[in-house]
């Protein structure tokens, strides 16, 4: 090579892997003749999960080992929409722990029936025949877990993910607000449309984090974009570390209205209705700033054409009915509710299936109402199994 700073496709015609050791901070190249050359870049980091990093130039594949012996890869980015249409499978993160436990654990699992149906879904996950992705609600959740437990757990999630994530929904729903604005209005949408199921580098975050690449080639400076940000989501998913979660104290809003004598004096019909609007003053801040971006100045103008269109956007309109189902119901809530209506509300618009556990499957299902399609969400991995074989004949 004679290019002084050559980008990847020129080094892909030299190198056959690169392999970073992110303890030692030492890098491995090995050449395509054979040759290999180490070279330490930093002082590396004694506390990283993970022992190797290594890029395949060839197959654009990332493979991942933890320091305790585990092995996941990230498979190469699909450039614009996704080209198969592999059943998608969203998980809670009960049924993440029963797939953990079929593995590290199997006499946890007590039922014959989840255990078969563990089997079937690792074994369709491992022949790439279904994508189960991994959101930064499994990331949280699983931070309240510690030591061996919190990494099989990790370990299942990241093994059989394989890079695919589900994005935020905050970003979903944004989208959702702005491809509507957009259409009503006649404006060309400023947001570019993006998968909700994505194997893109930083899909599953709400605010884009790109680190220092300066002075690398195009190519390359997106290579490490890639390389740091699904390093960056096995380590935290591995540190064996408990980390106590944050309490929003959003749930509080509805628990009051819940029990608000006027609210409850209101008919069941109205309570659905009350329900759509709250979910449209709960992303107003958002709804405004889609809006403006755009060109928009009107909050009313705004505010209307959503609750005119509400149908029209899958994932907030299931939002809002399961906020005013579970208001019209009079359902109890609790810190946890917020991350389940977002990541499994989203989930469940956009998903082949979806499994969750019983109270959030049954709120779904109720707020589902009378759409074209059957609600995807149901409780048990057996159902889960039961649907796939449907949309896989």
């Amino acid at each position: 090579m004679t290019d002084a700073n050559p980008d990847i496709g020129a080094l892909a015609l030299a190198f056959e892997e690169m392999t970073q050791y992110p303890i030692s901070g030492e890098v491995l190249i090995r050449y395509r003749d054979g040759i290999a050359v180490v070279a330490r870049l930093s002082g590396g980091d004694e506390e990283s999960t993970l022992r190797e990093i290594t890029y395949n130039f060839s197959s654009g594949v990332i493979r991942f080992e933890s320091v305790r012996g585990d092995w996941f890869q990230v498979d190469p980015e699909v450039v614009g929409p996704r080209p198969d249409r592999r059943p998608v499978v969203y998980l809670d993160q009960c049924h993440w722990s029963t797939l953990a436990h079929s593995i590290y654990e199997p006499a946890r699992i007590t039922s014959e029936w989840d255990r078969e149906a563990a089997a079937e879904l690792l074994e369709l996950a491992e022949r790439d025949k279904i994508i189960i992705p991994v959101s930064s609600a499994h990331t949280l959740e699983t931070s309240a877990l510690f030591d061996a437990r919190r990494q099989n757990l990790a370990s299942t999630i990241l093994r059989l993910s394989r890079g695919w994530q589900m994005r935020s929904p905050v970003v979903v729903r944004t989208q959702e607000m702005a491809n509507v604005l957009a259409r009503r209005l006649g404006i060309s949408p400023l947001i570019c449309e993006t998968d909700v199921f994505s194997l893109a580098t930083g899909a599953m975050e709400t605010t884009r984090r790109i680190p220092d690449a300066s002075g690398l080639p195009p190519g390359l400076a997106k290579l490490f974009d890639r390389m740091t940000s699904f390093s960056v989501i096995c380590d935290v998913l591995m540190n064996p570390e408990r980390i106590s979660s944050p309490k929003p104290g959003w749930h509080e809003h509805f628990q009051n209205i819940s029990r608000d004598p006027e609210f409850l004096a209101r008919s069941a019909k109205q309570k659905i209705i009350d329900g759509r609007a709250m979910a449209l003053a709960d992303v107003l801040p958002e709804a405004i700033a889609v809006a403006r971006s755009l060109g928009v100045s009107s909050v009313e103008q705004v505010s209307v054409l959503l609750y005119e269109e509400f149908n029209s956007m899958p994932f907030m309109r299931l939002y809002g009915d399961a906020i005013g189902h579970r208001l019209a119901i009079r359902a109890n809530w609790e810190d946890n509710d917020l991350v389940d209506m977002l990541y499994l509300g989203c989930a469940a618009a956009y998903a082949d299936v979806v499994v969750a556990e019983r109270t959030a499957t049954n709120y779904l299902q109720r707020a589902w109402g009378s759409r074209d399609v059957e609600c995807p969400v149901v409780a048990k991995l057996s159902d889960a199994v039961d649907r796939l074989s449907q949309l896989m004949t």
